[in-house]
């Protein structure tokens, strides 16, 4: 054996050894962090359903303003994803558990008509009308399944968040379906980005730990996850979306600026840059909420 190959073979124990010591390192820092969840406002509802039930937060607020829908995305919650901005927002919110999350329930697969069908009864359910939805990542093929579905009059304008209205690149695919594994407790992944968000928000350190604790089961997690990398809107000829905002992650290393960039020129809408990862509701909460509150506005 020559003695590059030796030397290749004998740096393998040492690499995964350092990997190892990385992970216990970064799991040791997550843990130090007992979970907490904040005080949030409003109050949860319940809306039964033929496939089990709906449930959404809902938060009065300033009624001189449409309201606002929030959809979350994979692996959330309506309250694990949306709390950073839900005390500092003062419009009447309506914050949708899509199936199988958090308080929802669901006795049948996940599928985006399903979770639509959430997001519609919810809405109704509410009493709110032409409401701005607001959709995070997977929450986003939710909010375009929503409307295809519904009343064009049902929402009067749409914000969606580092999305896409296509998820069938083969990166893509391939990322939803190690998914579950990688959502899975304690798993290098979810330990990783974890830290990632602490690092830059140890303030809300707690809070973060909480969130990620948040999710919802593994039959769950697969199904949404498969729906997901399936998703395709760019044949559907009967969808026609509400004045539009498309926020693009730009530091995003889940879903490439790139593509988030193509799915508006596609779509239509206005594009707004935020620099920010995947998950910019906890990373710039501000930011955000600025970009949400000024919609519709110019």
């Amino acid at each position: 054996m020559d003695r590059s190959k030796t030397f290749a073979l004998a740096t393998v124990p040492a690499a995964a050894g350092f990997a190892w010591r990385g992970y216990r390192k970064a799991a040791r820092a997550v843990a130090a962090y007992p979970p907490l969840e904040p005080d949030l406002p409003g109050e949860r509802r319940q809306v039964e359903t033929r496939w089990g039930s709906a449930a959404y937060r809902f938060i009065k607020g300033d009624e001189s303003r449409p309201a606002l829908v929030f959809i979350h995305g994979w692996g959330k919650t309506g309250d694990s994803a949306w709390w950073p901005i839900m005390a500092e927002c003062d419009r009447t919110m309506v914050i949708v558990d899509l199936p199988g999350h958090g308080y929802s329930k669901l006795d049948a697969p996940f599928t985006f008509a399903i979770a639509a069908e959430a997001v519609e009864r919810s809405v109704v359910d509410a009493g709110v009308i032409s409401p701005i939805v607001v959709a995070h990542s997977m929450g986003g093929p939710v909010a375009f399944s929503a409307i295809r579905r519904g009343d064009p009059r049902l929402f009067s304008g749409l914000i969606v968040l580092a999305t896409s209205a296509y998820w069938v690149r083969p990166r893509l695919r391939a990322m939803m379906t190690m998914a579950p594994i990688a959502m899975a407790p304690r798993s290098p992944f979810l330990i990783h980005t974890q830290l990632i968000e602490l690092n830059h928000s140890p303030e809300l350190a707690p809070h973060i730990v909480w969130s990620y604790a948040r999710r919802p089961n593994p039959r769950v997690l697969g199904e949404s996850a498969a729906a997901l990398r399936g998703f395709d809107a760019r044949h559907w000829t009967d969808l026609s979306l509400p004045p539009t905002r498309w926020v693009v992650s730009t530091q995003d290393s889940v879903l490439a600026p790139r593509h988030q960039h193509e799915s508006a020129r596609r779509f239509g809408g206005e594009v707004v840059e935020l620099e920010a990862q995947h998950s910019m509701v906890v990373q710039a909460p501000k930011e955000l909420l600025s970009i949400i509150e000024d919609f519709g506005s110019e």
